[in-house]
Protein backbone atom coordinates (compact mmCIF):
# COMPACT_ATOMS: atom_id res chain seq x y z
CA UNK A 1 0.00 0.00 0.00
CA UNK A 2 1.20 3.46 -0.76
CA UNK A 3 -1.06 5.65 1.35
CA UNK A 4 -4.31 5.86 3.31
CA UNK A 5 -6.43 6.31 0.17
CA UNK A 6 -4.97 3.09 -1.24
CA UNK A 7 -5.76 1.24 1.99
CA UNK A 8 -9.33 2.55 1.99
CA UNK A 9 -9.83 1.59 -1.67
CA UNK A 10 -8.63 -1.95 -0.92
CA UNK A 11 -11.02 -2.29 2.01
CA UNK A 12 -13.94 -1.07 -0.10
CA UNK A 13 -13.05 -3.57 -2.88
CA UNK A 14 -12.88 -6.37 -0.34
CA UNK A 15 -16.31 -5.59 1.09
CA UNK A 16 -17.91 -4.97 -2.31
CA UNK A 17 -16.57 -8.15 -3.96
CA UNK A 18 -17.54 -11.24 -2.00
CA UNK A 19 -15.27 -14.26 -1.98
CA UNK A 20 -16.62 -17.43 -3.54
CA UNK A 21 -15.41 -19.79 -0.80
CA UNK A 22 -17.02 -22.72 -2.58
CA UNK A 23 -14.77 -22.09 -5.59
CA UNK A 24 -11.75 -21.60 -3.32
CA UNK A 25 -12.37 -25.00 -1.70
CA UNK A 26 -12.82 -26.63 -5.11
CA UNK A 27 -9.50 -25.18 -6.26
CA UNK A 28 -7.75 -26.32 -3.09
CA UNK A 29 -9.01 -29.86 -3.66
CA UNK A 30 -7.83 -29.75 -7.29
CA UNK A 31 -4.39 -28.57 -6.14
CA UNK A 32 -4.10 -31.42 -3.64
CA UNK A 33 -4.25 -29.43 -0.40
CA UNK A 34 -3.70 -31.80 2.53
CA UNK A 35 -4.61 -29.52 5.44
CA UNK A 36 -6.09 -26.13 6.27
CA UNK A 37 -5.08 -23.67 8.99
CA UNK A 38 -7.49 -20.75 9.42
CA UNK A 39 -5.99 -17.61 10.90
CA UNK A 40 -9.22 -15.70 11.35
CA UNK A 41 -10.56 -16.06 14.90
CA UNK A 42 -14.05 -17.21 13.99
CA UNK A 43 -13.44 -20.69 12.59
CA UNK A 44 -16.23 -20.25 10.04
CA UNK A 45 -14.10 -21.23 7.04
CA UNK A 46 -12.77 -24.41 8.64
CA UNK A 47 -16.36 -25.32 9.56
CA UNK A 48 -17.41 -24.97 5.93
CA UNK A 49 -14.33 -26.87 4.76
CA UNK A 50 -15.06 -29.79 7.11
CA UNK A 51 -18.42 -30.27 5.40
CA UNK A 52 -17.29 -29.70 1.79
CA UNK A 53 -13.72 -31.04 1.90
CA UNK A 54 -14.28 -34.31 3.70
CA UNK A 55 -11.09 -35.97 4.90
CA UNK A 56 -8.98 -32.79 4.78
CA UNK A 57 -7.89 -31.93 8.34
CA UNK A 58 -8.28 -28.34 9.48
CA UNK A 59 -7.46 -26.18 12.48
CA UNK A 60 -8.87 -22.77 13.34
CA UNK A 61 -6.49 -20.61 15.35
CA UNK A 62 -8.88 -19.00 17.78
CA UNK A 63 -6.43 -18.60 20.66
CA UNK A 64 -2.80 -19.39 21.50
CA UNK A 65 -4.03 -22.73 22.82
CA UNK A 66 -4.66 -23.80 19.20
CA UNK A 67 -1.03 -23.34 18.11
CA UNK A 68 0.02 -26.87 19.06
CA UNK A 69 -2.74 -28.40 16.92
CA UNK A 70 -1.77 -26.20 13.97
CA UNK A 71 1.88 -27.17 14.34
CA UNK A 72 0.94 -30.86 14.46
CA UNK A 73 -1.14 -30.47 11.29
CA UNK A 74 1.69 -28.71 9.46
CA UNK A 75 4.21 -31.36 10.51
CA UNK A 76 1.96 -34.24 9.38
Amino acid sequence: MTDGADALARIVRQVANPVRWDLCMETMLELGVTGIVELAPGGVLTGLAKRAMKGIPSVALKSPDDLAAARDLLEA
